[in-house]
């Protein structure tokens, strides 16, 4: 990164923040025969800044921080999941075997004594390292790749963090241990040796069970940690014993990184679970998209008293009203067949919020027979039923 060295850099971190609001775009084609400053790389900064505002809001307020390039910048943790990650472990030593740019080693320092932030890319390492001088936390960085530190890293440690890199060489993306840098599957017997707890995050995408029989049982725990309605990352925790009953706890977080909706259980518990089906009652629940990944249906019947809609129709329904379901609770208002006309009769103005389970129709083909367009605060769920027949649900979305 050219600007660390740069000798205008106090010129050009406040040309930055002068103009933190412009379009990158046109940043360049107004200033780009400005032969003093680097304007391609400043435009670089600002988007990566304008992205950090949602993203990492407290990095964003450090007007003397650098931003790394997009890639980087879409693949590191968000401030909120990095809060999580460092609120589940704790020691006197942390090694980050994939710093990257240095948010999880930022965030996870704050529950160790000794941190070591060891990344292969020298330009990550260089902006990491400048960042961390900012920010003035004690964090000892290493340029090198995460093998080649842990053939000469010596000492037992409290943690090892990974966080592998999941593009191939072709810059595509993957997600399964073996195609991912560093393969933790070939590194695990040495991370296992070398360190109390390993945590690694991984890509939403990946099967969880899989993924814990190919580390060999050693995950005590999978977290799945869902930010702004959506799934951000599974968090494996890894130690030397074995574990044929992993827990796996779903958790949604506030911008603050706090958990303000949980739920927990595995794989022999959801197995011992009976649901029941039928047909809809007065409330609808649709699991949050945590849940949905976790598999964990019938435990989630279990614990709120729910009936569920069909055996594939990830949907629940009740006479009664639970009110602390982790997800989206909803009013039935009317069941209908999947027909225009009668539809037609019920919804107000043409709109509504339009949503398949387990439907044979396609979300948009589907708007298109119906004739209705999006909008509006009306919700309708086009589904399969108990009795296996198709039906659109219009409901009213209950505030939490």
């Amino acid at each position: 990164m050219d600007l660390i060295d740069n000798p205008k850099l106090d010129e050009i971190l406040k040309f930055i923040n002068q103009h933190e609001q412009d379009d990158p775009a046109q940043l360049v084609l107004k200033h780009g025969s400005n032969a003093d400053l680097p304007i391609q790389e400043i435009a670089s900064q600002i988007a990566a800044r304008q992205k950090a505002k949602n993203k990492l809001p407290s990095l964003y307020k450090n007007k003397n921080l650098l931003f790394p390039p997009p890639l980087s910048m879409e693949q590191c943790s968000s401030e909120a999941t990095a809060k999580y990650k460092a609120s589940l472990i704790k020691g006197d030593s942390l090694i980050d075997l994939t710093g990257g740019f240095g948010i999880d080693s930022f965030y996870l320092s704050s529950s160790f004594k000794q941190t070591n932030y060891v990344e292969q890319q020298t330009q990550l390492y260089k902006i990491a390292q400048y960042n961390f001088e900012q920010l003035d936390v004690n964090i000892v960085v290493f340029n090198k790749t995460a093998e080649v530190y842990l053939e000469n890293q010596t000492d037992a440690v409290n943690c090892i963090f990974l966080d592998p890199a999941r593009r191939d060489q072709k810059m595509q993306r993957v997600f399964q241990w073996e195609d991912c840098q560093p393969n933790l599957i070939q590194l695990l017997p040495q991370l296992l040796k070398k360190a109390d707890l390993v945590m690694v995050k991984a890509a939403p995408m990946l099967d969880i069970e899989k993924a814990c029989q190919e580390l060999n049982q050693h995950v005590s725990a999978v977290h799945i940690v869902e930010w702004q309605n959506e799934v951000k990352e599974l968090l494996f925790l890894i130690d030397d014993k074995i574990y044929e009953n992993p827990l796996i706890k779903v958790v949604q977080l506030d911008d603050e990184g706090n958990v303000y909706q949980s739920f927990e259980g595995n794989k022999i518990k959801e197995q011992q679970n009976s649901i029941r089906i039928e047909q809809p009652k007065h409330y609808l629940y649709e699991p949050s998209p945590a849940l949905m990944k976790s598999g964990l249906f019938n435990s989630l019947a279990d614990s709120f008293d729910l009936i569920k809609l069909h055996q594939n129709t990830n949907l629940f329904t009740s006479n009664t009203l639970a009110t602390d379901f982790p997800g989206r609770i909803y009013q039935i208002n009317h069941k209908l067949a999947p027909q225009k006309k009668a539809l037609s009769k019920v919804l107000k103005g043409g709109k509504a919020n339009l949503k398949t389970r387990n439907f044979p129709v396609a979300v948009e083909a589907l708007k298109k027979k119906l004739g209705i367009k999006d909008g509006g605060n009306q919700y309708l769920f086009a589904c399969t039923l108990s009795d296996n027949t198709k039906a659109l649900l219009l409901c009213d979305k209950i505030d939490s």
